[in-house]
């Protein structure tokens, strides 16, 4: 076993039957929203500037005070 490999995934197994248990006892639903959809992506990826505005849109941001 990859101890260091282990130890830095540790907290996605956690997550992962954490979630999966919430699932199960219907306390939360899962629901699909494609990668051109997701907001996190304007903190994490270089997007092209429609995107980066629209994102900054749904996030109530002012796309012209980003530096």
């Amino acid at each position: 076993m990859n101890l260091v490999f282990h130890a830095r995934t540790k907290h996605v197994d956690v997550d992962y039957h954490f979630v999966r248990d919430r699932v199960a006892k219907k306390e939360i639903q899962i629901h699909f929203i494609s990668s051109q959809d997701q907001l996190a992506n304007v903190f994490t990826k270089p997007l092209p500037t429609a995107s980066f505005i629209a994102f900054c849109f749904k996030l109530q941001v002012d796309p012209s005070h980003s530096a």
